[in-house]
Order: C-alpha cells, then sequence, then structure tokens
C-alpha cells in the first residue's frame, strides 16, 4: 500500500524555504536498535542534504549500529543514544532544527527511549516541517506534514533512490554522488538479504543500476558489510544451528533462541544477530522461521523476529499475540515475560498460522 504525498520528494526537501543560511538545520530520526536499511537512508539523506545546502544534519538513533556499518560515508557523526546518555545536546539539536526526517520506522513508538518522547515534544511544532519515509505497514498518517510511505518497497533506502532518482528526476547526479548511492544501497542490499528476499522487483534492479552509474560501490558493500564477520559469529552461528535451533520439518517452521549466558560466551555485540533469522530459510522445506533472544538487562524484553517464504504472513503472529508488526515475511515483536513463555506462544501462533494457510 502507498501514501505518497503529492510533492516530490525532492521539494520536500528543499532547504531555502527552511531560513537563511545558517538556520538550515535539518535532524533525521530513525528506529531504536538501527540497521542497516535505517542508517544506509539516514546517512543517504545526510549526504543529499548537505549537498543541497544543509547548514547542519543531525541523525539520532537509540541503540548502538552494527559494526559492520560504522565504514559508511558520515556514519561517525551518528548520535547513537542509550540510558546513559546526556539529553541536554540532543534537546538543543532537535530545538534548533527546521526539517525533522522520520525515517524508516512507522510511529513514534519505534524510536525508543531516551529519544522519542524528545521527538514528540517538536514533531507538531508549526515552524518545524516533519516528514516520515518509510515501507512499513500502518504508518502513523496524522503524525507529519508530508508522508513517503510504500509497503511495496523492499526497503527504506530502495524507496528515497526511486523517490529522487526514478522517472526523468536527476537529483541523484545533481545532488546525490558516489557517498549517497553508496549509502542508499547499502540500506537496499541489507534489508534484502542482497537480493534475496523481499519485493524484488524489475523497479528495483533498474533503480540500483542507477545506484551504480552515480557511483555507489557494490564490491565494498559486499566485502565490508557480508563477508566481514568475526570469527565469534561464525561460531555463534554454528552454535546456534546445533545446540539452539528446533526444526519441525513437518510443519515447515525451525525455531531458535539465545539466552543471557550466550552472550558471554560468544562475546555477542550489537549487530552480530543481524541476519541470524534468515539462515534457517537455507533449509528445504521450512517456510518460516522464528529467532526468539534474551537481552543482556533481564529486565529488558525477550525480542521476537519472525521470517518466511512465500505469501505466508508471519507479521499476523507478530500482532495478534505479541502487539508487534512487520511485513508479510518479516516481521517482529517484544513479549514482557521469560523466554520459555515466549517460546510456548510463538509455537502455538506459528502451528496456527501454518494450518490456516496451507498453501502459501
Amino acid at each position: 500500500m502507498s501514501q505518497l504525498s503529492n510533492r516530490p520528494l525532492s521539494d520536500t526537501l528543499e532547504l531555502t524555504s527552511l531560513g537563511d543560511v545558517g538556520e538550515r538545520r535539518v535532524v533525521i530520526v530513525g528506529h531504536k536498535s538501527p540497521d542497516g536499511d535505517c542508517i544506509g537512508s539516514a546517512l543517504g539523506l545526510r549526504s543529499y542534504l548537505l549537498a543541497r545546502g544543509a547548514d547542519e544534519v543531525s541523525i539520532l538513533v537509540v541503540g548502538r549500529m552494527p559494526d559492520n556499518l560504522r565504514w559508511l560515508p558520515g556514519a561517525e557523526t551518528v548520535h547513537q543514544l542509550s540510558a546513559q546518555s546526556d539529553l541536554e545536546p540532543i534537546r538543543q539539536i532537535l530545538a534548533q532544527a527546521r526539517l525533522l526526517l522520520l525515517v524508516d520506522f512507522n510511529h513514534l513508538g519505534r524510536i525508543g527511549n531516551p529519544l522519542e518522547g524528545l521527538v514528540a515534544e517538536i514533531v507538531g511544532k508549526p515552524e518545524v516541517r516533519s516528514v516520515m519515509i518509510d515501507h512499513h505497514p500502518e504508518p502513523d498518517m496524522g503524525l507529519v506534514n508530508e508522508m513517503y510511505s510504500d509497503t511495496s518497497a523492499c526497503a527504506t533506502g530502495f524507496l528515497i533512490a526511486e523517490l529522487l532518482g526514478g522517472g526523468a528526476s536527476r537529483e541523484l547526479e545533481l545532488h546525490g554522488g558516489a557517498d549517497m548511492a553508496t549509502c542508499l544501497l547499502a540500506a537496499t542490499y541489507t534489508d534484502t538479504g542482497l537480493l534475496r528476499h523481499g519485493q524484488i522487483t524489475p523497479t528495483l534492479f533498474r533503480t540500483i543500476a542507477h545506484l551504480l552509474e552515480v557511483g555507489a560501490r557494490h564490491e565494498e558493500i559486499v566485502l565490508r558489510i557480508f563477508k566481514s564477520d568475526k570469527l565469534s559469529r561464525q561460531r555463534l552461528l554454528g552454535y546456534i544451528i546445533n545446540e539452539r535451533t528446533t526444526y519441525d520439518l513437518d510443519l515447515g517452521v525451525a525455531v531458535f533462541t539465545l539466552r543471557q549466558e550466550d552472550f558471554d560466551r560468544f562475546g555477542i555485540e550489537p549487530g552480530d544477530t543481524e541476519g541470524l533469522v534468515n539462515v534457517p530459510l537455507d533449509v528445504a522445506g521450512i517456510r518460516a522461521v522464528a529467532f526468539l533472544r534474551e537481552q543482556r538487562d533481564p529486565d529488558e524484553p525477550v525480542k521476537i523476529s519472525l521470517r518466511s517464504q512465500g505469501n505466508l504472513p508471519v507479521n499476523e503472529v507478530a500482532s495478534a499475540i505479541f502487539g508487534g508488526g512487520g511485513h508479510l515475511n518479516a516481521a517482529g515483536a517484544e513479549y514482557q515475560g521469560t523466554l520459555s513463555d515466549a517460546l510456548a506462544l510463538v509455537w502455538e501462533g506459528l502451528r496456527e498460522l501454518v494450518h490456516r494457510y496451507p498453501d502459501c
């Protein structure tokens, strides 16, 4: 489903109306626990806006970005917040914003604390132009001035590239450049697993070709994001496959878990679990996968990631049982309780889902 503003994105991101030189300050907010699509999209927009004359572009996220994204152009400028962060500088950044971009999420609850409340204070102010750019279902339509939401887009990075570079538009050439193109291509690759899942369309390949023409560094993205595993992560993957995964081949479901003790055993850091949920889908006959993990802080909820193939809607399990959400083939949720209880609910939900959609 598409909810696109009537204004071209390039017009919405026009900066001269924000004020005189020195006043054109932009804030980009991503979702908590930022992934490749979130960071790549935000950095791509940062590069574009600076080329168009922004005086300052600040990127704010809650949580630490994965290590394999830290080489992306501009990554060193991202503010990564936690419960221990000094919020006064962040308040000042938000207070000076004239353009607020909410990127790769569909409602304020996805921002996470302590940033969510600060953003809520400014998002409706008349002096701040607010824009949402996203591809997740059910966006909060009344939240922003301009909405660019398309659930058929495989990634927010792809959506941005298509909106700025599709058709006769030359925005990517005029104001983008190789750094922006590299960030948006990285965003697209990470959210599709190197084009292995999601909405893979002819338009996607045309857009990728355009990004490559502008200078996107395909080989570097593949090498530094997809072929940069630490040895500890490879060992973690082997442990998960051998010790933590239950396969029900009759049902076509695989479920695996990580517990608190695993974090210390394998030295797990933010980003180390990125993409692991997709691994069991390589097993013949597996239609759906669930990955449940405890957090280092025992007071934090259990995180649940769900993936599927074909038209099996795992987002129904995420929303109906846990109040989560996401896409048909990729969804997530949190559970404030024990891992054992969450595991039982996931198995119950997946069994019911597979029986309800036997031919998907």
